[in-house]
């Protein structure tokens, strides 16, 4: 058989090549390919773990939004309590007032009333006592009595 050195060349560069580019290409290759896979993969799990720390934290700050809404809602209906006992507290203060004001007012007529009573009373005695002299001083009819009242009365005012 006759074999040729050149092919045996060929074959044994190729072999040659081979070993070299693996060691110095397929190997630094498969390293740089095996640390990037790796590195990829540690962001996405990075990427997963802040996403799920952001999606936690968006749920935390809407459960404090809730609870901020539940408070203020509270605090409004607390105010509004408040301002409705303020308020019937006001208006039972104001009727109070208003009661007195009315008894005071009452009064103040009821006075004047009494005053007027006194004073015409006064009057109507000093009428008849004016009448009972008149009428004893002279012996009168009865027309001339009535003429005599109408006078003094008009007189009197």
């Amino acid at each position: 058989m006759y074999i040729d050195f050149l092919v045996i060349a060929v074959v044994l560069n190729f072999i040659l090549l081979m070993i070299i580019l693996n060691r110095l290409l397929y190997k630094p290759l498969k390293k740089f390919f095996t640390d990037r896979q790796t590195k990829i993969q540690q962001e996405i799990h990075e990427a997963e773990r802040l996403t799920k720390l952001a999606n936690d934290r968006v749920t935390e700050k809407n459960e404090e939004l809730n609870n901020f809404r539940a408070e203020c809602k509270a605090i409004k209906d607390k105010i509004l309590r408040d301002a409705s006992a303020e308020r019937e507290s006001i208006l039972y203060s104001a009727k109070v007032k208003e009661q007195e004001i009315i008894k005071h007012a009452e009064n103040k007529v009821e006075t004047i009333n009494k005053r007027a009573i006194d004073e015409l009373e006064e009057k109507i005695s000093w009428i008849i006592a004016d009448l009972a002299g008149k009428v004893l001083e002279e012996k009168i009819d009865s027309e001339k009595d009535r003429e005599l009242i109408l006078r003094l009365l008009a007189k009197r005012g």
